[in-house]
């Protein structure tokens, strides 16, 4: 049965099919905030597989938004968008997407978007999950690789999306899982019309806002 209300999804996208680097999350809302129902997940970078995640969700929901960690443009000239270049100025690092060394990434989260938007017409946006962190004041400092690093991510998400601490328990997420929550979350600020655009004329990058006295529904914005 289809319910009534909005999904909202986080591909972390990665591009080896050799090793699980595809983190997949979504969140619903419920009591007013984003909720996590179901554990995320990680697979190897095999188109199938994704589609087969968004299909399944999908199914029982209205409508998606989609945030995928991954450029979904390319630069008009040069190798670096103006949303990327606006990033760095503000100290925020990131690849270059039109660097020759990224464009399978780069062309594999194009066609992910494409694909999401004729299939389903979901909207889908670019996220970043460094970025969010930075923006949240996430472990801004830490190594996502490392086991500390990760404690500091996910217990930093447990204070934002209802019912994470439930699913982890004493368990710690992968970096790729981390991140496709992350996304998730960037896309339900989009969905609540609160998120920030990062744009320019060749592409856009959305981050979520930071809470304000640790409630849900108030929020500010950083400027960029």
């Amino acid at each position: 049965m289809t319910n009534n209300g909005t999904v909202f999804i986080g591909i972390d996208l990665g591009t080896s099919t050799w090793r699980k680097s595809t983190g997949l999350a979504y969140l619903v809302e419920k009591n007013g905030m984003p909720w996590i129902e179901k554990s995320p997940g990680h697979v190897i970078s095999d188109d199938a597989l994704i589609h087969s995640f968004v299909k399944q969700v999908s199914e029982e929901y209205r409508s998606m938004i989609i945030a995928i960690d991954a450029p979904l443009s390319k630069p008009e000239r040069g190798t670096m968008r103006e949303c990327e270049m606006r990033l760095r100025k503000h100290g925020i690092a990131c690849y270059p997407s039109g660097a020759d060394w990224v464009s399978k990434w780069v062309d594999k989260g194009i066609a992910l978007k494409e694909w999401a938007e004729n299939e389903f017409g979901a909207k889908v946006i670019e996220a970043y999950p460094y970025a969010s962190r930075r923006v949240l004041g996430i472990g801004a400092g830490v190594k996502k690789k490392t086991e500390k690093g990760r404690r500091i991510i996910q217990d930093g998400l447990i204070g934002l999306i209802g019912g994470l601490d439930d699913l982890t328990k004493d368990g710690l997420l992968s970096d790729d899982e981390l991140d496709a929550v992350l996304s998730a979350y960037t896309a339900y600020c989009d969905g609540l019309g609160i998120a920030v655009k990062i744009d320019g004329t060749d592409g856009a990058i959305s981050l979520p806002v930071k809470r304000k006295n640790h409630r849900i529904n108030e929020y500010f914005e950083e400027t960029f």
